[in-house]
């Protein structure tokens, strides 16, 4: 299996679980949704929106924002269906999105990055589908340099489809190729950073 239709049957098995059920990025989630918040995002699409706990964290702060999700993982997406009836969830893959051009207000992705074996792919799909103006917010992983090369070493042994995690220059200069501007990015905790720009 390639690192796709990895990610994808690890997600289906993983939506079952309890850590799942329960979440477990929830003080990341607090932060970028405030962010977004302060920006005035009104309508926000989440990619690899999971089990929605992230929508749905969103939702109880705006419950007039739409939202839509996007999810490899059928059952992830059932997840969030069944979680928040009111939002748009997708099935679909984040390098190749099923959306019109220009039709979100602001574009977040949390701790899918890692899974995405072309993410300039799935960054420019993003910056595809966002207004002019619109914000771009990436919520990853990170570590010390060689923690980062002791993961994405390991990762190639792992059943789960995580490809690889960048630094925060890495993804700024990521997002930059993208097309989007106005980078900015800081440490949530010593292991997750917020990387914020605009299309």
């Amino acid at each position: 299996m390639d690192d796709k239709q990895k990610s994808r049957a690890y997600f289906n098995r993983h939506s079952s679980t309890i850590i799942n059920r329960n979440g477990y990025w929830s003080y990341d989630y607090k932060i970028t949704s405030k962010i977004l918040m302060r920006r005035g995002v009104k309508n926000l699409i989440d990619i690899g929106c999971g089990n929605g706990a992230f929508l749905a964290m969103f939702h109880e702060a705006d419950p007039a924002a739409a939202l839509s999700g996007l999810d490899l993982s059928h059952e992830m997406v059932e997840q969030s269906r069944r979680r928040l009836p009111q939002a748009d969830i997708v099935e679909g893959d984040a390098e190749n999105m099923p959306f019109a051009d220009g039709i979100f207000d602001a574009v977040s992705c949390h701790m899918s990055i890692h899974h995405h074996p072309h993410p300039e792919r799935s960054l420019a799909e993003m910056n595809r589908i966002l207004r002019k103006n619109g914000t771009v917010l990436i919520n990853e992983l990170t570590g010390p340099a060689w923690l980062r090369k002791f993961m994405n070493w390991w990762f190639t042994k792992w059943p789960t489809g995580d490809h690889a995690v960048y630094s925060r220059a890495e993804m700024e200069a990521m997002l930059r190729e993208a097309g989007f501007e106005h980078i900015r990015s800081r440490l949530i905790t010593p292991f997750t950073y917020v990387c914020v720009g605009r299309r």
